[in-house]
């Protein structure tokens, strides 16, 4: 069979891959538009209905870490399958769900099998793509990706104005069914074992030493406290005790994994001032992400009197132009550097959300669709040169547990930011609470643009001199 690493960038491994990948974002972008309506069917407010997101996200985010060490023993494109078939069987279940507790149930399955699609699909990405075009590769998976969680929003406003919000969780069956075909016929079987930066793959990893579960715990325990600090420090109480518990409990936990022999997240790794430095920025951009694909449908639908559809259109404004952005951000940075690419998007990424606390209450839904343009296009051209300087700063066979990390920060930020748009609005959607909340997020774009300074300037297929 044809070693993956010698093919075109674009073929059935990448489309297998892609799509399976696509299912963990795209339940999220989908769902932004459905929100309303499960509020009104179960009953529940805004803060509550949030909870949908940031149970999902939190869920993957302790996952990704169990993931991406099981993908580095077991064979990345082995748990990627797993995955795959488990998000169809999950998002069954959510669809089928007679009440508000079976939903979030549906929900956490969902979660636990998205963190093994999204470890496994950057490993293999990473194994199918050579070195000195890696940024490609990551370009052209983030555009594929991207452009199909675009359509989430406008697609999911349809499927919610003709069919209900249950056929959201329907339609990801045969998406799984298309991706664990693709892979499973396409795709080698020894491909995404820890494979070195140059030469051939090496053997799939036979060690099976059990899961860092301290190092687990310790992480769902600091998530919990930086949740409930959110939701309660307006209220005193519970909010302020949770604050004060994070930081002794973060060193807890640093200490933990610096003692484990297979730690769930080595603090090492962030010896690397690229990696560091493209986490804490995938952090950022995901509060951001998130934060408005709760903003934004409730602005549009509770006070501009939109539909679900128009919520959906509005939305593209930002997947789409990512998806757009995507590939020239990831190819710019081959020839130039990691660091120029992220910086110039994540400063046209502040720009956009400053754009949006200005105006976005008071303006029409068009208006609002340009500004999450700007926002989105930010976010594409930053996003595959970060994701590439993270993974160029790791060794090949710590591949996983760095992808499982670099994600960690991705999903942690969108807990954050779900978490952060639900404790503004509270239990009344109100204009002053929408600017409140995109005004917060420029302070996160400018932390953004901030640590984007510590990214490399040169890419390694760059400097490596020709044979």
């Amino acid at each position: 069979m044809t070693d993956p690493r010698r093919t075109r960038l674009i073929g059935p491994a990448m489309l297998g891959v892609a799509s399976g990948s696509v299912l963990v974002p795209l339940n999220s972008t989908m769902l932004a538009v459905a929100l309303p309506s499960i509020m009104e069917e179960f009953a529940i407010d805004a803060a509550t209905v949030s909870a949908l997101v940031t149970l999902y996200l939190g869920t993957v985010t302790i996952a990704l870490l169990a993931s991406g060490s099981l993908g580095d023993r077991y064979g990345h494109r082995s748990v990627f399958l797993v995955g795959v078939i488990a998000f169809a069987l999950s998002s069954l279940l959510a669809a089928g769900a007679p009440s508000y507790a079976v939903l979030t149930i549906g929900r956490v399955c969902q979660a636990l099998s998205g963190a093994l699609i999204s470890t496994t699909s950057i490993a293999l990405v990473r194994a199918i793509a050579p070195p000195d075009r890696r940024g490609a590769a990551f370009g052209l998976f983030d555009m594929l990706v991207s452009i199909s969680a675009a359509l989430g929003p406008f697609i999911g406003g349809l499927l919610v104005g003709a069919f209900g919000w249950r056929s959201l969780f329907v339609i990801a069956a045969p998406v799984a069914l298309f991706a664990a075909l693709a892979v499973g016929l396409v795709v080698p079987r020894d491909t995404g074992a820890a494979v070195p930066d140059h030469g051939e793959p090496a053997k799939p990893v036979r060690r099976r030493s059990a899961i860092d579960v301290p190092g687990l715990i310790l992480l769902a325990v600091i998530m919990v406290a930086v949740l409930v600090a959110i939701r309660g420090l307006s209220g005193g109480g519970p909010g302020w005790l949770a604050a004060l518990a994070v930081v002794p409990l973060f060193v807890l936990f640093v200490r933990v994994e610096l003692a484990a022999d297979r730690p769930a997240v080595d603090p090492r790794l962030f010896r690397s001032r690229p990696f560091t430095a493209a986490v804490l920025g995938v952090l950022g951009t995901t509060v951001v992400l998130h934060a408005s694909f709760i903003l934004v449908p409730l602005l549009i639908e509770r006070l501009q009197g939109g539909t679900a559809e128009t919520a959906g259109l509005v939305l593209l404004g930002l997947s789409a132009v990512w998806g757009v952005a995507a590939p020239f951000g990831g190819r710019l940075s081959d020839r130039f550097g990691r660091r120029q690419p992220v910086v110039a998007g994540s400063v046209c990424l502040t720009a956009g959300l400053v754009a949006l606390w200005l105006f976005a209450v008071g303006s029409t839904p068009a208006a609002v669709f340009v500004m999450l343009g700007i926002v989105g296009f930010g976010m594409g051209f930053a996003g595959s040169p970060r994701q590439a300087a993270a993974m160029d700063a790791i060794p090949g066979d710590r591949v996983g547990m760095a992808a499982g990390t670099y994600y960690t920060g991705r999903y942690l930020g969108g807990v954050l930011g779900a978490s952060l748009a639900g404790a503004v609005l509270g239990a009344t959607v109100t204009g002053a609470g929408i600017t409140l909340g995109f005004g917060l997020l420029v302070f996160v774009g400018l932390a953004v643009v901030a640590v984007s300074f510590g990214l490399p300037d040169r890419s390694p297929g760059r400097t490596v001199p020709a044979a």
